[in-house]
């Protein structure tokens, strides 16, 4: 065993992990932008909350068979999995949005369409919406991802039917509602958007909603435990000692058991 490899592995015996607490970041970009070479990618962190307002001042771009004002991130991809909740608010229109996650080299790496987000109905405080919920797992290789939400010529000549007002009243007092049509709502280039992002093991709820975000999220937690064993076993066998120690200590951070041993164990089959 070499004297690198050995350093490795005894600082990985005796470091900690430390927690690293992520700030919220609920700025957005509000330049105008007519070529994608120039979008402007605004940094979020995980776990986030933000509302933003697409308006005439957003940014447009042409890729992704965009039609209208789009709203661009840029998110850690060392975090594992990404849960993703946007939800579209309805007015006197509603902005169809769709969500594109792209490389650092403009590959588009995964969509979501218009067609994966659902109507709810006003609930509460809550007015009417379209809501989408989704997960992605960004490759092992990428630091950061991008996020572009917009909508396309096809989602603007659509329109979104809502509840009647009526119906909606006779159903909240357990009367039987009305048969009377429901309203249609146009698409707009325009709108305002509640987006949440987070990770499975960075995301802590309160004790009362903890049974929803398990069961929403659960089948991604195998995926983020095999996001980073697999990662640190492919750095140590490319020789990337530095990359593997970090998705150790980002693993050990998240919870993930036997990360240390996978690393000790791909090192010392290296040597």
């Amino acid at each position: 065993m070499n004297k690198a490899v050995a350093l490795a592995i005894s600082a990985v015996l005796l470091s900690g992990c430390a927690q690293q607490t992520q700030s919220l970041d609920t700025s957005v970009a509000q330049a105008q932008i007519k070529q994608s070479s120039d979008i402007h990618w605004q940094p979020l962190n995980i776990p986030t909350k933000v509302t933003f307002t697409l308006d005439k001042n957003s940014q447009t771009s042409q890729q992704f068979n965009s039609a209208g004002a789009i709203a661009a991130f840029q998110i850690p991809a060392n975090r594992g999995a990404i849960t993703v909740d946007l939800q579209s608010i309805i007015d006197q229109g509603v902005y169809a949005p769709n969500i594109a996650f792209v490389d650092n080299k403009g590959e588009v790496l995964q969509t979501f369409s218009f067609a994966d987000f659902s109507y709810k109905p006003a609930k509460f405080l809550d007015g009417d919406l379209l809501e989408g919920k989704f997960t992605f797992l960004p490759p092992i290789t990428e630091t950061t991802v991008n996020m572009v939400i917009y909508t396309t010529a096809k989602d603007l000549a659509q329109k979104t039917e809502v509840l009647h007002p009526a119906k909606a009243y006779a159903i909240a007092h357990g009367n039987v509602p009305p048969e009377i049509p429901n309203p249609e709502v146009n698409h707009s280039p325009y709108g305002k958007l509640n987006l949440s992002i987070s990770t499975p093991y960075l995301t802590h709820q309160p004790q009362a909603q903890a049974s929803v975000v398990v069961a929403d999220q659960a089948p991604t937690l195998d995926e983020t435990k095999s996001y980073y064993l697999d990662g640190i076993k492919q750095a140590v066998k490319k020789n990337d000692i530095e990359k593997a120690m970090k998705l150790l200590d980002e693993a050990e951070r998240l919870g993930i058991d036997k990360a240390r041993s996978v690393f000790i164990t791909a090192v010392k089959a290296q040597s």
